[in-house]
């Protein structure tokens, strides 16, 4: 089959900052034995080497396509204008830090084009942390293989939609349906859950994606300087604007009256329960003497909180990366 007859897969690759790692990010993509792609970067006005490169890079191979910003307008203006510059049938965002084996669009591509109703499709992914070579665990999207209905689906991705997935392959058609990326924090997973409403999600059942987590969570302060680009203003309350957002998307999607009423319930039912639940959590720490807290912290966590889609293979890094930071004791 002649390239120009396979679909095009457009790459978005928003960076900042990344002259450490997008070498290899690039080699990674360019290395695809997929061979109908364009590389979409877009640099928000880094200060480092990563212009340098993409200059370099973008010179020498004819399906890089290279932009650059003067000024920093955060990483929401900088995942949506890649998508906003792609042409492609498929379109996946991938991040200056991430390697995909060779095989990875190509499988998802097949997936794809065999389940003309699937939006979305990841492979297992393995999941590092910085500067460590372990495998923090395996992140997969099984608990989706029947969630079919609009409801189901939507319900799922509230519950355990792993982020990691974002990086997936998406049908571009679906995603323009969307209102993609907003300002609110969160909102890559409230794209995600609006996305749902649109199709199914479905998975490559092999290892093909590595992705590298921070060392540490970011404070609120942090995220909203990495989404908006400026400080955080005193009156902002992250988890109020992200609920509104939910709400906006569902209003304006292309569905019935009555099925928008039931994502609204399902979405306020999951809410509050999430509220009911922290406050339980935060009373559990301030009750529980400091020697219990570890022991309880992860029995609390795994009988209430894991996501099934993570099979924990590092207990003592998991521990330390994701259970001690989520119970915040």
């Amino acid at each position: 089959m002649s390239v120009v007859s396979l679909p095009l897969v457009s790459i978005g690759l928003p960076v900042y900052n990344g002259d450490t790692s997008l070498e290899a990010a690039l080699d990674c993509l360019l290395a695809q034995d997929y061979p109908n792609i364009e590389v979409i970067i877009s640099d928000n006005a880094s200060t480092d080497a990563t212009s340098k490169i993409c200059e370099e890079y973008s010179q020498d191979e004819p399906r890089i396509k290279y932009f650059r910003s003067e000024e920093n307008h955060g990483a929401i203006w900088n995942f949506n204008r890649v998508f906003e510059l792609s042409t492609g049938k498929y379109f996946m965002w991938a991040a200056h830090d991430d390697l995909r084996e060779a095989s990875f669009i190509g499988a998802c591509v097949e997936k794809m084009e065999a389940q003309g109703d699937a939006v979305l499709c990841q492979t297992f992914t393995a999941m590092y942390i910085e500067d460590n070579d372990e495998i923090l665990g395996i992140i997969n999207l099984n608990s989706f293989d029947n969630a079919l209905n609009l409801c189901d689906r939507y319900e799922e991705t509230l519950k355990h939609f792993p982020a990691t997935a974002i990086y997936g392959l998406y049908r571009s058609s679906a995603v323009r349906k969307t209102h993609i990326y907003q300002k609110s924090i969160s909102t890559d997973l409230a794209f995600i859950q609006e996305l749902s409403i649109y199709g199914r999600f479905i998975q490559v059942p092999k290892v093909l994606f590595r992705y590298y987590g921070r060392k540490k969570w970011n404070t609120v302060e942090q995220d909203y300087s990495f989404f908006f680009g400026k400080n955080k203003p005193w009156w902002y309350l992250p988890f109020i604007a992200l609920f509104f957002n939910h709400c906006k998307r569902i209003a304006f999607s292309k569905i019935s009256l009555s099925s928008k009423v039931n994502l609204w319930f399902i979405l306020i039912k999951h809410e509050i329960g999430q509220i009911i639940f922290k406050i339980n959590i935060k009373l559990a720490g301030l009750m529980l003497p400091e020697k219990l807290k570890e022991r309880w912290g992860r029995a609390i966590y795994f009988r209430w909180i894991h996501n099934p889609n993570v099979d924990m293979l590092n207990a003592k890094l998991y521990m330390e990366r994701v259970i001690k930071p989520m119970m915040r004791w």
